[in-house]
């Protein structure tokens, strides 16, 4: 059996396609001709002696053409179907790090050319490259009839243009029945008005917790971002009061972190020996693995969640909820996102994915 070969475009081979690609609109006839218009549109020579890619109806929906990757002219395909006109930067095999990595690669590429994304993110779960370790991070450079958009496919990154009003009526409808992950944007507050749904209880949220880490650290890595999200619990303390301190601080860039904090006046969330039994460890900085996602990090407990392809989401979300519990919160509408989240430096985000109300 003979091993499929890695091709990566060079970053002056993304910036040339990356050049004739903003102009390139979604619609392209479905025939031979319409293919060799997006061809030449695409500064590309079709193929003659290849087979023109066709749908289940028969109808060709893309061009093979003759592409210069690696330095060497090579095959290439660019399709046009219902996601759009779509062509691979890469064909790469390996694991979510070296996906990871590679989208973040072609991104500086791109950006070279296209400028700063107006909207970054991930999709909902069902959507492309969803069942894969590396997530389905996104970039995307939003025009009024057209979105350009990067994204991570199933063999690589690929660009994409598509009309702009069904991208994000897609986008809304899959958040609504799927909501996962997270979406960002560096164009001011003004993000996708995505459903908040939240979960009816401590078990739905473990789950979407635990789907939210799955590829948390990937997508971070990939997207060149980092997170910190903090959780607050409310709980009672020994003197009867209620107080809603923060318990968990979560970070995300090339690994995933977790850190506790345990609420004052709780003897039964404070205890070192039942912090400890529940299955967090000491923090000790001169160990701590990670990037500038840990600045700041001072949470007296630490879990750590791993890092691309080998997160560790159920333990990592079993953790939080089975000590939330310890220390008293009732149910998932006692625990919250701090609003900070939703701005860290240039950009504004919003959590779908994470299941629960912003404070």
């Amino acid at each position: 059996m003979v091993e499929a070969q890695d091709h990566r475009m060079s970053e002056a081979e993304i910036a040339r396609l990356a050049v004739h690609f903003e102009g390139v609109m979604p619609g392209y006839d479905r025939s031979e001709s319409g293919m060799r218009k997006l061809a030449s549109d695409l500064d590309l020579t079709p193929d003659e002696t290849a087979e023109w890619p066709r749908s289940r109806d028969g109808a060709v929906q893309g061009v093979v053409c003759a592409a210069t990757v690696d330095g060497a002219e090579r095959p290439w395909t660019v399709l046009q179907d219902h996601h759009g006109v779509r062509v691979a930067l890469s064909r790469i095999t390996g694991g979510a790090r070296t996906h990871a990595e590679e989208f973040r690669r072609v991104a500086a590429a791109v950006q070279g050319i296209l400028r700063t994304p107006d909207h970054f993110g991930t999709y909902a779960n069902g959507r492309i490259g969803c069942g894969e370790a590396w997530g389905t991070p996104y970039l995307r450079w939003r025009g009024k009839y057209a979105t350009v958009e990067l994204r991570a496919g199933a063999s690589g990154p690929e660009l994409v243009s598509d009309f702009t009003d069904l991208w994000e009526e897609d986008y809304r409808d899959d958040m609504a029945r799927n909501p996962t992950g997270f979406i960002g944007t560096f164009s001011g507050d003004v993000l996708l008005d995505v459903p908040a749904a939240r979960a009816s209880d401590l078990g739905e949220f473990t789950e979407a917790l635990a789907a939210l880490f799955s590829r948390l650290p990937a997508e971070t890595l990939a997207l060149g971002v980092s997170l910190t999200l903090g959780l607050f619990g409310t709980v009672t303390r020994e003197d009867g009061t209620d107080t809603s301190p923060l318990m968990f601080d979560i970070r995300s860039g090339e690994r995933l972190h977790l850190g506790y904090c345990a609420p004052g006046g709780v003897a039964e969330a404070g205890s070192g020996e039942r912090v400890a039994a529940l299955g967090w460890e000491p923090t000790n900085p001169e160990t701590l693995r990670g990037g500038p996602e840990l600045e700041y990090f001072d949470a007296p407990w630490y879990f750590d969640g791993g890092g691309p392809g080998e997160t560790r989401a159920h333990d990592a979300a079993a953790l939080i909820v089975r000590t939330a519990k310890a220390a008293g919160v009732r149910r998932v509408g006692d625990l919250a996102l701090g609003g900070e989240a939703e701005q860290q430096g240039r950009a504004y985000y919003r959590f779908p994915g994470l299941r629960l109300k912003t404070v």
